[in-house]
């Protein structure tokens, strides 16, 4: 079976697609069988060569020329189409919430989408109207997520060719450098994550200090009541940033991991009232999603007097832009983190 081919398409053409057009391979993965194809494949997209395949989350896709008009149903692909100076011309949007906007987009980069003009489409259920007035050559979906449109992917392929990714096992790099063989950004990538390796270099040396006096190792998690907190783990993307930087993310009792591991992920851990105090033995705790009044909120937390961080005074907001990291929010955090500890 050959693989699927993008192909542009006029705004008629694409709203004359039908069920019989979907069904020929529009969006259907089809792997090559051919070794020679495949080695051409990835020659082609190291050299900025098109038709390249890419890997999307239903397998290799081929795309026979690159995208000029790009439609993102996910507002976390959004921000790493933006960093990648990616030809995006309309995105979804969340309901309004304390990570968001008035439009329902992503603090951290709000401003860049308003400077190049990228059209809020809709908040919520894709619209297709509006989607297919946009004139996409590419729609990008996320597999999952609360911006998932993949329940709607039969209908968005009516529209323009739609390919589907998985950000939930992926870190914010791994996703900046699967979007850019897509939109043909590769060398921006290289620039985007050799920038930010730079950062953390640079803000590791800058906390040294504070690390060796004792600030480290740390808790991380999501406190809004005693009662619905979760620990990030040092596997999580925010874990694994903290690790980057030096810290040493403080191990969990085994009876409190066991009992809060979510099935199948070892990224978070749920932690009830009664197991916080215990769960909280880290120098210095870091809470997601928050401003000061979270932070304030913990350390007035009587259950949770005695805990480490809280004694000395070391209990840290990371501002509401820190549960889902992209290149934007990452920066961010680090500065945070610097800002926190030196």
């Amino acid at each position: 079976m050959s693989p699927t081919t993008l192909r542009r398409r006029s705004v008629g053409a694409r709203i004359a697609v039908t069920l019989g057009a979907l069904a020929i391979g529009l969006t259907t993965v089809a792997c090559s069988s051919s070794d020679d194809s495949a080695d051409a494949a990835a020659t082609s997209t190291q050299s900025g060569e098109w038709p390249r395949t890419v890997e999307t989350a239903k397998g290799p896709v081929t795309l026979d020329v690159q995208p000029t008009r790009i439609v993102s149903t996910s507002v976390t692909l959004t921000g790493s189409l933006l960093a990648l100076d990616a030809p995006l011309i309309g995105t979804g949007a969340q309901p309004k919430s304390t990570v968001t906007d008035d439009q329902g987009l992503f603090t951290q980069w709000a401003d860049v989408a308003a400077e190049r003009d990228v059209e809020v489409l809709y908040q919520g259920v894709p619209n297709a109207e509006k989607i297919t007035a946009a004139a996409p050559d590419l729609i990008v979906v996320s597999t999952s997520g609360a911006d998932s449109a993949a329940q709607q992917v039969e209908t968005l392929s009516k529209i323009a060719p739609t390919l589907l990714f998985d950000y939930s096992d992926k870190s914010w790099q791994d996703l900046t450098t699967q979007l850019a063989a897509v939109v043909g950004k590769e060398d921006r990538a290289q620039e985007l994550l050799a920038e930010f390796d730079a950062k953390v270099d640079g803000a590791k040396n800058t906390i040294a200090p504070a690390l060796q006096n004792g600030a480290t190792p740390v808790n991380i998690l999501t406190y809004n009541s005693p009662e619905d907190s979760k620990i990030f783990t040092a596997e999580s993307a925010q874990g694994r940033l903290a690790t980057r930087l030096g810290l040493t993310i403080a191990d969990l009792p085994a009876e409190i991991a066991d009992v809060g591991a979510a099935a199948g992920r070892s990224d978070i851990v749920s932690v009830n009232m009664e197991n916080l105090p215990r769960a909280l033995t880290g120098a210095t705790t870091f809470i997601i999603n928050a401003q000061q009044p979270g932070a304030d909120k913990l350390k007035a937390d009587p259950t949770l007097a005695a805990v480490p961080s809280v004694q000395r005074g070391a209990v840290v907001p990371l501002d509401y832009d820190s549960f889902r990291l992209d290149y934007y929010s990452a920066n961010n955090v680090v500065d945070r983190i610097v800002a926190a500890l030196s």
